[in-house]
């Protein structure tokens, strides 16, 4: 049952900056909700959260064309992180700048997947169907890059220390009841 609330708490904060306290093009929450749960659940959990966030929220801002651009550019780091942290296992800063890295890589291929999406189905002929049109779509994406990565290596690193702190202080806190029960 914790868990559940955990992962509601990541929904939470990641729906409501989408749709009430938007911070700004592309800085979000979304990335770091995804890989809290890829970091400390699994598979499932970090796909159904990130699905969840972008389907409710879309719901409530809306979306342009390029939606299965943008809704696949999430999931399919949603899919692909939680066997990365499984597979490298780390614990404390190494996990949390694992994270980061992590984070950065999903952004990395979400400006690259969703800026492609928006070449190719560029309805308003900002760019041409060349590689000198998709270039121009990728250079005139990086501003919107820059937040998206900024922001997720700043959130990532301050919510994979919150979580690592959070952890270390339960278990201590855990080992610290039980000698109790035991010397009573």
């Amino acid at each position: 049952m914790p868990h559940l609330l955990i992962l509601a708490s990541f929904f939470l904060a990641a729906f409501f900056e989408r749709t009430v306290f938007d911070l700004g093009p592309n800085i979000e929450l979304v990335t770091l909700a995804m890989l809290l749960a890829s970091a400390y659940f699994g598979k499932k959990e970090s796909f159904w959260l990130t699905f969840l966030v972008i389907f409710l929220s879309d719901l409530v801002i809306g979306n342009t064309n390029i939606f299965i651009f943008t809704w696949s550019g999430f999931l399919i780091p949603a899919l692909i992180l939680p066997s990365l942290f499984k597979n490298h296992k780390q614990k404390g800063i190494k996990k949390i700048f694992q994270g980061a890295f992590y984070g950065a890589g999903a952004n990395f291929f979400f400006f690259l997947w969703t800026n492609f999406g928006v070449w190719l189905l560029d309805s308003f002929g900002m760019y041409p169907k060349t590689l000198a049109g998709l270039i121009s779509c990728y250079i005139n994406g990086i501003p919107f890059w820059k937040n998206q990565l900024l922001s997720t290596i700043i959130f990532s690193l301050a919510g994979l220390s919150m979580a690592e702190v959070l952890l270390s202080l339960s278990k201590k806190y855990r080992l610290s009841r039980s000698r109790e029960h035991k010397l009573i």
